[in-house]
């Protein structure tokens, strides 16, 4: 890009600003992309820059993508972000488009295009903008991209997450981003995030004109050299500013000004307060049908078409088509079309000129006339919402119209906008409270506080069941949001009672959601839990309603312990071989539930493939929320059947690439302290805690519990039994008040150990015992070993070592291989501390072997040891260079190994390309290997034995 210095005032004295401009241009189109940010008053000159930039990009070479962000259409959702996508997408060739929309850049469609297919009935904002970035890196990758956005002070809420979204990944494509904001007096709203000195490469803030710019200025607009004081004093009328300069010399001009010392009064005159009102002096010279044009476009916004614009303003095409052309003349509107004003400074000159009342009711003829041409409710919301509430009907109508849209399209704010202005209008009585439901709803998703006051007007107000039943539904989901928990889940037990005996199928898909988000509610989970009693043995998992109902009493009868055969029974039956996820796609607590009785029932190959369909869907949908809370009940998995490494790798990579929720976060960093027990120093683990806050108190749900057990059990492997009791000791308590008692989480036999260790051998041997009654009862392999395996380092000497060999017996040949190695190692050490040293040598040899492949260091360390002291020569582990493997090192290895490209894993996991092709090269060094199909061979081979 070549810096030339082109006329105009609004590029006079940019040198500088030009030789920034083309060195980000050239740095993008070499592939390092950046965020640039153009900063000023009103009238300084930005659009002028960014012209110049769009012109620069093109020779270069580059694609242009530009917008522009308008006053009135700020509540237009993802506005700016169809203003840059849409026309491409529209004129490319159907096989273009297809490659461009491929992979995850398919969830922007249903934004970038009115025509593209929604993948339900909503879209989630984080997948949105997932498909945007992927969409942006596409079309980077078969040209450099330009993205430039004019006025982005009036950019769109949801726009703006865009092109934050996008700057924060910028570094890695060929994109420049450029983005003019107003500051200071005449700005509106918030600045665009990407103002975060983070995310831009440089901030671009232009000067006022120089004394002798404007003196250039002068002679080249009132065509003579004007003396030095004129110049002064048009400078000090303009503060420099190039677009007030020009407005001053406009009307300079029009009074036939000679511009020396004798006219510097008549400066003084004109500028700055009056220039507004010589551009209104301008316009009412021209007629009555120009001015009212000129009205026109300023109420239908920044890009009118001639022919509503003619309308709106009451005339033929061709009066319209002079008043158009005369308006060009006096430099208020562009030579373009659709019309535009010339700068957005003479639109609100313009604007402000109509008194409020035909303001308004220009702004309903607007949206009626588009209406009638076709346009779509979003379009008409921004007029809509400047109109003076008159109880219109076909206003409501449509506001709730463009609301359900821009929800659909993860928009909510706009949504929330959209439905209070048709609140004001107001709504008929009859559609008061489906107007408050939907806004409710759409504030929950924003966790706004206003959201339990409308859902609970529509409660209280509603006589149609199925109106209550979707607003008590939305109640619980204010469980996430609030402090209200218990409240909500009563005010849905009220909803449930009112609901008809005779619509079974509605009570059950409410009941099921009542009961599974009462789990995560302590005082409330057992009742929640045990009303569903009436169901035992009456549910074939027929319908949604049943599943949703079978996936809680799956969970419930893990919780109470009552048999795991009979528990697995009811979550395959909620599951129904995938049709539970297929149904009520991922955001359901009912799934979760059911695969939580899998795997405490120790089915964990069954777990772990519901998971990888709920995984694999959130990928497509590119849901980060419902990835993370797969991600972490998979991490459970794993480390339950011995791959503590993959456990490892994956939480830490979605900890560190994600924001999950408080549920998958739980999950995940309970994850890694079970792995930290066998993989981390003392000092490691006590910073884990302290910098993810969870080295104190815990938030007394199902969630805090988990942490709660990782953490015990953490600090009990860390030498430290009196702490780990404490927390031991306090999920019990818990535990009692919630009903959440599963042997598969044996809480007795954990607080049994670390009595044990104390010395308090009595009270350490009365919970080992009672936990071995209930794993017995209870009977899955990993919870009879762990409590066998408890009991035996209890009880000690003969009667020890028998417990300890049936502890290694209930786990042989299941896939609980970590539990199995655990064992193994008890055993080898009782024998061999009881003398029977040759007999501890080949529990110990296999339990060497299993916890290497486990990648237990610990557990193996232990082993090891314990062979030594029997006289034997174990073998060393041969760890081959993918132990060095971090874990988001071992994570996109794993994936590429599997198959996936690149570009895929960059999809799969919410990173970048760059990310995953440096994951690779890293990896491919350590692993002493030179391409992706030798890496299934290097990870498997990452724990072997020699």
């Amino acid at each position: 890009m070549k810096a030339g210095q082109p006329s105009g005032a609004g590029l006079l004295e940019r040198e500088y600003e030009f030789g920034q401009l083309a060195a980000w241009v050239d740095a993008a189109v070499a592939g390092h992309g950046s965020a640039v940010a153009l900063e000023g008053e009103a009238g300084i000159g930005k659009t002028s820059l960014l012209a110049h930039a769009i012109c620069g990009g093109r020779e270069a070479g580059m694609q242009v993508l530009s917008a522009r962000g308008g006053e009135l259409e700020r509540e237009f959702a993802y506005g700016v972000v169809r203003q840059l996508f849409e026309a491409p997408l529209a004129t490319a060739l159907q096989e273009d488009r297809e490659r461009w929309l491929t992979g995850a850049a398919s969830l922007a469609g249903p934004v970038v295009s009115a025509s593209e297919a929604m993948h339900g009935s909503a879209c989630n904002s984080s997948a949105i903008l997932h498909g945007l970035y992927w969409l942006s890196a596409n079309l980077a990758a078969e040209q450099p991209l330009l993205i430039a956005v004019d006025d982005a002070h009036w950019a769109d809420t949801m726009s703006v997450a865009f092109l934050s979204y996008l700057a924060r990944r910028v570094d890695e494509l060929a994109v420049l981003i450029i983005y003019a904001s107003r500051v200071g007096e005449g700005a509106s709203g918030e600045l665009p995030a990407v103002v975060d000195p983070g995310l831009v490469g440089v901030v671009l803030r232009p000067g006022a004109l120089s004394e002798a710019a404007t003196a250039e200025l002068v002679a080249l607009r009132l065509d003579k050299p004007g003396s030095g004081e004129f110049a002064r004093a048009c400078r000090r009328a303009t503060g420099g500013n190039p677009f007030l300069l020009n407005e001053l010399l406009r009307a300079l001009q029009a009074d036939c000004i000679v511009p020396d010392d004798a006219s510097t009064r008549r400066v003084g005159q004109i500028a700055p307060r009056t220039i507004a009102r010589a551009t209104l002096a301008r316009l009412r010279r021209l007629g009555a049908a120009t001015r009212a044009l000129a009205f026109a476009v300023a109420v239908l916004g920044k890009s009118a078409d001639l022919h509503h614009a003619a309308v709106l303003a009451g005339l033929d095409h061709a009066s319209a088509t002079e008043a158009a052309d005369a308006l060009t003349s006096a430099a208020i509107l562009r030579t373009t079309r659709p019309l535009e004003f010339i700068h957005p400074i003479v639109r609100t000159t313009v604007y402000s000129e109509l008194h409020p009342g035909r303001r308004a009711a220009s702004h309903k003829q607007a949206a009626r006339l588009l209406a009638h041409d076709g346009a779509g409710d979003v379009a008409l919301a921004p007029h809509l919402l400047a109109t003076e509430p008159a109880g219109d009907a076909w206003v409501v109508e449509h506001l709730r119209a463009a609301a359900q849209e821009v929800r659909n399209r993860g928009a909510p704010a706009a949504a929330c906008t959209y439905l209070e202005r048709a609140l004001r209008e107001p709504p008929l009585p009859a559609e008061r409270l489906a107007v408050l439901a939907a806004l409710g709803s759409a504030e929950l998703e924003l966790a706004r506080p206003d959201a339990l006051e409308h859902l609970r007007s529509v409660l209280d107000g509603a006589q149609d069941p199925r109106m209550r039943l979707h607003a008590g539904r939305e109640f619980l989901w204010a469980l996430k949001y609030t402090d209200q928990t218990e409240e909500s889940i009563a005010i849905g037990a009220q909803v449930l009672a009112a609901v008809p005996d005779d619509d079974k199928e509605l009570r059950l898909q409410f009941e099921g959601d009542l009961a599974a988000a009462a789990v995560f509610a302590p005082a409330s989970a057992k009742a929640a839990l045990d009303r569903l009693a009436r169901y035992d043995g009456k549910l074939l998992g027929e319908t949604l309603g049943e599943r949703l109902v079978l996936g809680c009493l799956a969970f419930r009868s893990a919780q109470r312990g009552e048999s795991a055969a009979s528990t697995a029974g009811l979550a395959q039956l909620a599951l129904s071989d995938g049709r539970l996820l297929r149904e009520h796609r991922l955001a359901t607590a009912p799934f979760f539930l059911a695969v939580w009785a899998l795997i405490y029932a120790d089915l964990l190959d069954d777990a772990e493939r519901h998971l990888d369909r709920a995984i694999e869907q959130a990928r497509e949908f590119g849901m980060a929320a419902s990835f993370g809370a797969a991600s972490g009940s998979r991490c459970q998995v794993l480390i339950r059947q011995g791959r503590l490494v993959e456990a490892e790798a994956e939480a830490l990579s979605m900890l560190a690439t994600l924001t999950p929720h408080a549920i998958a976060r739980a999950m995940l960093l309970s994850s890694v302290m079970h792995t930290m027990i066998e993989r981390s120093t003392v000092s490691a683990t006590e910073t884990f805690l302290r910098e993810n806050g969870i080295g104190g108190d815990l938030s007394d749900t199902v969630m805090g519990s988990l942490l709660l057990f990782a953490r015990g059990h953490l600090r009990l492997a860390n030498g430290a039994p009196g702490v780990a009791l404490k927390d031991f000791e306090q999920l019990r308590r818990r535990d009692q008040r919630s009903g959440h008692d599963t042997p598969a989480i044996p809480t007795r036999a954990s607080a049994a150990l670390a009595h044990d260790r104390l010395g308090e051998h009595d009270r350490a041997a009365e919970l080992a015992q009672e936990e071995l009654t209930r794993a017995r009862a209870w009977g899955t392999p990993s919870a009879l070993s762990f409590a066998l395996r408890t009991a035996g380092i209890v009880a000690g000497g003969d009667a020890g070592i028998d417990l300890l060999r049936s502890a290694s017996a209930a786990v042989e040949g299941s896939h609980a291989r970590y539990e199995r190695a655990r064992s193994l190692t008890e055993y080898g050490a009782a024998l061999r501390r009881a003398g029977y040293r040759r007999e501890a040598r080949e529990p110990l040899r296999e339990a060497l072997e299993l916890a290497d492949r486990c990648g237990a260091l610990r557990t193996a360390a232990q082993a090891r040891e314990e062979l030594l002291a029997t006289g034997a020569r174990p073998r060393r582990s041969a760890r081959s260079g993918a132990d060095s493997l971090t874990p988001s090192e071992r994570r996109v290895c794993r994936l590429a190994a599997d198959g996936f490209s690149n570009r895929d894993i960059a999809q799969a996991l919410f990173v970048t390309l760059r990310t995953v092709e440096g994951h690779l090269t890293q990896s491919y060094m350590k692993l002493d290997i030179s391409s992706r199909n030798e890496l299934p061979a290097a990870l498997n081979g990452a724990a072997a034995v020699t």
